[in-house]
């Protein structure tokens, strides 16, 4: 194995998110009342080199392991949920670009400060070949952080030049346009993770040059290590592991700080002092230290196996996928938990285990962490899953990357 287990840029990493932390948990309630990040966060997240954590060392990155990952963005999470997704989807898609887009397109993106990203991986535009490119036009939801983003990495269907239907299945792209040719719908009016500011965004008749495109899902690895094989479900696995991690230890933070304070109306006793009370929380306590012993148990066997060069085996998919949705619904419980505990205290909007609540069961309505991945998972213990092209392995695009990582 070439590559270390963990990175030596754990530290570094996590002392960054110690200097960002007060600043988000400073501003969340900004965040939350303008439905987007408030700029002094941006501005922290930016100067922190957070960003980069994920993205390739070739591209001024980190190329921070998962496992690292799941605790940079846990530990960015727990004091800001808002600050912690959009942390982990611009760092993550910094990750996806970084490793796929073409020489000269990384270095448009990459080339100058480097970016803060957004977009979603979902093809719901139309991308129309034309000489050099693509013309991309369509709307997208959920571009989480789209507001402060300097470039949009999206995804579309593309469409062959001169407009003949394709032979066989359509073929999707991912294509990184700059921000300012993005139109933003402000939509983002929702119950969970309001800072995010997760608009729609419209792309209307914008030229983009084919180097600054690359295929969807399965585009092949320009450069990097072996953080870059992976699967686009196995790549972003670590950061919605790590929020929702985060999330539920702040719960479990808050009410544990507020138990000696609150007063029960029966039996006019502190929380803080009902033996039901303490049971509950050390079993919220297990709940949750179990789930993330169980994600970095399957990520660190996906990690060793994409170091050694090993391909993922079906059976690996479905851990990979279950886990996000496991340790998500678990975060979701601990976190109930804590709000319920909170009484009514816990309904105004300047208590932090309500916005705990919100943000984590926003989460929960996440891609990554849907319930069809339990059925995934009893199928794959049958013998009777199939392979989505999401988890298919990622070709490298050629001789001189398989020698880099070699």
């Amino acid at each position: 194995m070439s590559e270390p287990r963990r990175s030596p840029e754990r530290e570094r990493l996590l002392a960054a998110v110690e200097r960002v932390r007060g600043v988000a948990a400073a501003h969340a309630e900004a965040s939350e009342r303008l439905r987007t990040l408030a700029p002094p966060v941006v501005d922290a997240l930016q100067s922190s080199g957070l960003l980069a954590m994920a993205a390739p060392r070739a591209l001024g990155g980190a190329e921070s392991d998962p496992l690292t990952q799941v605790e940079v963005f846990e530990a960015m999470a727990r004091a800001d949920a808002s600050a912690g997704w959009s942390l982990m989807i611009s760092a993550l898609l910094a990750a996806l670009a970084g490793g796929t887009l073409p020489d000269e397109g990384a270095r448009q993106v990459f080339g100058g400060p480097f970016p803060t990203l957004a977009g979603l991986q979902m093809p719901t535009g139309l991308a129309r070949r034309v000489s050099g490119g693509y013309v991309l036009e369509g709307r997208w939801a959920f571009g989480s952080g789209v507001r402060h983003a300097s470039w949009v990495f999206t995804c579309a269907i593309a469409a062959p030049e001169g407009g003949a239907p394709p032979a066989g299945p359509p073929e999707m792209i991912s294509l990184a346009v700059p921000r300012e040719q993005v139109v933003i719908e402000d939509t983002w009016d929702v119950a969970g993770l309001r800072g995010t500011g997760s608009d729609h965004y419209r792309i209307e008749r914008v030229l983009v040059p084919e180097t600054r495109t690359c295929p969807f899902p399965g585009a092949p690895q320009q450069r990097g290590g072996a953080l870059y094989s992976l699967p686009l479900i196995a790549l972003l696995a670590a950061g919605h592991v790590g929020f929702a991690l985060g999330v539920g230890q702040r719960a479990l933070d808050e009410i544990a700080a507020a138990a000696p304070r609150r007063v029960k109306a029966w039996p006019q006793l502190a929380l803080g002092s009902h033996a039901a009370f303490h049971m509950d929380l050390g079993r919220a306590e297990a709940k949750l230290a179990a789930a993330r012993a169980y994600a970095f148990d399957v990520l660190g066997r996906m990690w060793d196996r994409a170091r050694a060069g090993e391909a993922l085996s079906i059976e690996d998919w479905a851990t990979i996928r279950l886990v996000q949705t496991y340790v998500t619904d678990v975060a979701a419980e601990v976190t109930s938990f804590a709000y319920r505990a909170g009484g009514g205290g816990a309904l105004y909007a300047a208590s932090p285990l309500q916005r705990c609540f919100r943000d984590i069961h926003a989460a929960t309505q996440h891609i990554a962490a849907t319930d069809d991945a339990y059925e995934f998972a009893g199928r794959a213990r049958l013998g009777i899953a199939e392979l989505h092209p999401m988890l298919a392995p990622r070709p490298l695009a050629g001789g001189e990357l398989a020698r880099q990582r070699g």
